[in-house]
């Protein structure tokens, strides 16, 4: 299975989610895994995406 790195901006049309909303997700440490890249880029594993919006959705 390819894993797919999806941008912020990617993840939040993806899960139907402002790209804010899941700043804020990541800073108090509640949303769904991500990577950082450098200082500033953040990257979401598609998979990771759908295991959060699973498990949110209970």
């Amino acid at each position: 299975m390819e894993q797919v790195y999806l941008t912020s901006k990617e993840a939040a049309n993806y899960t139907n989610l402002s790209e804010s909303y899941l700043a804020k997700l990541r800073m108090y440490e509640k949303g769904p895994r991500f990577l950082r890249i450098g200082a500033r880029a953040i990257r979401y594993l598609k998979a990771d995406l759908d295991d959060w919006m699973t498990c949110a959705c209970r």
